[in-house]
């Protein structure tokens, strides 16, 4: 990754990077060999990891790992290992679709409902009309559904397959199948294609500058997502000053 350099945030490795890096960043790890695993982590992912060993290792082992939230940023600085800005995947992703479409590469769109997804592929196909999506499937599959998605990404074998699925759901399906599957790049989106077809609506850019997406995810959802985001920003908080801490 060049100059870029990583930072260790609660045990998880991320790379520090603004907005305008993660295109070039994205470019150099699918020209170098490899079969390659991009991730994201805010602090609900930072806690997860300390409680899942699995998802745990599997985001140590990854190609890049950059911060979706606010929560890495703050504890980045309160550790005096200070990562750049947060580098919400849908702030970038379209100039990455923009390369792959100047550059023909392929992809395959995994995870949402069906409906959700349908509406970002004809989102993506009318903003990048020569983007090459070979193939899409909604994230609620069975077995024999699973192998006739593998079996499509091998026979189209697409230079990305992007994956939007819940944490750690999404993780472990990659980690659990990339070496079954014929691909350069896979990469876990979350909430992703919700947001580009428009099922869930991002905070307003005020609230977005100030690292207040989480409470207006937390105003849409309050039900499903209130412990994540009081109880789970609590834990987290400890944790960063536990460590904190420790270091001095």
């Amino acid at each position: 990754m060049g100059s870029f350099s990583q930072k260790t945030i609660l045990g998880i490795p991320l790379t520090a990077l603004t907005l305008a890096d993660i295109p070039q960043v994205v470019v150099s790890l699918i020209q170098s060999s490899g079969k390659k695993t991009f991730f994201y982590v805010n602090a609900h992912c930072l806690n997860l990891a300390n409680q899942d060993k699995e998802y745990k290792k599997i985001l140590q082992q990854a190609s890049l790992v950059y911060s979706g939230g606010i929560g890495p940023i703050l504890a980045s600085k309160i550790l005096g290992r200070p990562l750049l800005e947060r580098t919400p995947t849908p702030d970038f992703i379209f100039d990455v679709f923009l390369i792959a479409q100047q550059k023909n590469w392929s992809v395959y769109l995994l995870g949402t409902k069906k409906g959700s997804l349908q509406k970002t592929v004809n989102k993506l196909q009318k903003k990048f009309p020569e983007l090459k999506i070979v193939g899409y499937h909604h994230g609620f599959f069975n077995a024999q559904e699973e192998k006739e998605i593998m079996k499509e990404i091998n026979l189209k074998k697409p230079t990305m397959v992007i994956v939007g699925m819940g944490t750690p759901k999404q993780e472990k399906w990659i980690a659990d199948h990339k070496n079954k599957l014929d691909t350069k790049v896979l990469w876990v989106v979350g909430a992703l294609f919700d947001v580009i077809s428009g099922e869930l609506p991002r905070a307003p850019v005020f609230w977005q500058k100030l690292g207040l997406e989480w409470a207006y995810r937390l105003y849409q959802e309050p039900t499903r997502l209130w412990k994540r985001y009081t109880i789970g920003n609590l834990e987290f908080a400890w944790r960063v000053a536990k460590e904190y801490l420790v270091s001095k």
